[in-house]
């Protein structure tokens, strides 16, 4: 009997995932009429048959069985082994980009694949000090204290010298002449409680503005605000592959403005409750520092997706976490890492953030604003 339960189970995840696939395809307007069912074929079988002539499969094996075909989250992709390959594992989500797969899916860890964090918990138990190198350099105190890490991921402990990351130089010098900072949103409609529908200045581009006027009226930066929405599709909201559609944008930006040494990628992530503490009577959205490994659960390095500046950016997050921790206690999340790249690899000094939750309302939003701008320079000028 409970075979016959997972048999029954198993069959209409495949009916499920296959009828996804095909609205998937005909909602990308994709030309589903030239490819219409066999009578010899069965559903799943031909719409393997319309995948494999739409995606440039030869470069993969072609011989795709049917229980290779998964519900990813809430949209299902056809996932294909790629042909001699055993670091993107066995299975990936094709999605073909200039001739290469990638696919990163979300920014945070409010998707179904990642667990809803403690908040309590995330803010680790030392806040508000100074902390040693050589607790630092202890790896579990290092871990427990300043990293969350996803299932989706391995860390690497080569990666996390507390020493080296202390030591790398993110400091930048000021000159007003020329662009030093870059802030984009590889999700530009994400919102808050109180947001007006419709009004960009409610959303997350409102508060990366007025970030970018922060570090600018009262920092002296240079400042580049991209509002690009990379996550809007023929005016339609589709976030499944606004990282492949914000990186030629981003490498347009860093071209014409090559003195650009700090990218910032703000978010506002998503969770079952808001995240606020008070800081000076203001009530504040927590931040999170959030980082990709380009490593999958494994520990095998996610090779289609190289990051160069891996290191740089674990340390320059890190620095930021200290720094926060230091003059704010309780404003920040522990570090975030997870599998992918999230365009992180464009400078030494990337970083991605989320400040708050959809539960935080604008306001508290705006105020973090003031606290991020305060750390970053703290970091970036060298101040102790």
């Amino acid at each position: 009997m409970e075979s016959d339960i997972k048999s029954e189970t198993k069959q209409e995840s495949k009916e499920s995932a296959i009828s996804n696939t095909f609205n998937y395809m005909m909602q990308s307007n994709l030309p589903i009429l030239d490819y219409v069912n066999d009578q010899n074929n069965s559903t799943s079988q031909s719409i393997l048959n319309l995948a494999a002539r739409i995606f440039p499969i030869n470069r993969y094996i072609a011989d795709i069985e049917e229980d290779k075909m998964i519900e990813e989250n809430e949209d299902t992709m056809i996932l294909v082994s790629q042909g001699g390959s055993t670091n993107l594992g066995s299975i990936m989500p094709i999605d073909i980009i200039h001739g290469e797969i990638y696919k990163e899916q979300g920014d945070g860890y409010n998707d179904s694949t990642s667990p809803e964090i403690d908040v309590k918990e995330a803010m680790g138990t030392l806040k508000g000090e100074l902390f040693t190198v050589d607790q630092l350099l202890d790896r579990s105190f290092l871990y427990n204290n300043f990293y969350i890490v996803d299932k989706s991921t391995k860390v690497d402990d080569t990666l996390f010298n507390a020493k080296e990351m202390l030591e790398k130089d993110m400091t930048m010098k000021q000159k007003k002449e020329n662009p030093q900072i870059l802030i984009y949103h590889t999700h530009s409609q994400e919102a808050f409680s109180d947001s007006r529908p419709g009004v960009e200045e409610d959303t997350v581009v409102g508060v990366g503005a007025y970030l970018a006027k922060i570090l600018t009226e009262q920092y002296g930066y240079n400042v580049i605000h991209d509002s690009t929405q990379y996550d809007m599709i023929n005016g339609h909201l589709d976030r499944n592959l606004a990282y492949n559609n914000a990186e030629p944008g981003i490498d347009k930006i860093l071209k014409e403005n090559p003195t650009i040494e700090v990218v910032i990628d703000l978010h506002r992530d998503g969770a079952k409750s808001k995240r606020v503490i008070n800081v000076n009577g203001k009530q504040t959205a927590q931040l999170m520092f959030f980082n990709g490994l380009s490593t999958n659960s494994k520990g095998e390095d996610i090779t289609y997706l190289n990051n160069p500046y891996l290191q740089d950016n674990l340390a320059f997050s890190l620095q930021l976490q200290l720094k926060g921790r230091e003059k704010y206690p309780g404003l920040l999340v522990k570090n975030y890492l997870k599998a992918y790249r999230y365009n992180l690899h464009v400078r030494p000094k990337s970083v991605l953030v989320e400040t708050g939750t959809d539960y935080n309302t604008l306001e508290e939003a705006m105020n973090a604003m003031d606290l991020l701008a305060d750390i970053l320079y703290d970091v970036l000028s060298g101040e102790s």
